[in-house]
């Protein structure tokens, strides 16, 4: 049986990768000794997944880049 996905909460999803980016960025510029190691490994690994989950509820055209 095929399941239909929910897309309510893409919008919550997308401003939650927009802070997990920001905070990324934020981490990414302080100097390579001080970056908190096992943190950037949760944000990314967070931020990659929830990249993913968007790209299965908001499906796009393989050909111009538009939203199906």
């Amino acid at each position: 049986m095929n399941k239909g996905k929910i897309t309510a909460y893409a919008g919550v999803f997308e401003q939650r990768l927009n802070l997990l980016k920001r905070d990324l960025k934020k981490e990414m510029e302080k100097a390579k000794g001080d970056r908190q190691k096992e943190r950037l490994k949760k944000l990314l690994k967070e931020a990659k997944d929830l990249r993913n989950t968007i790209r299965e509820i908001k499906p796009k055209c393989p050909h111009c880049g538009e939203e199906i």
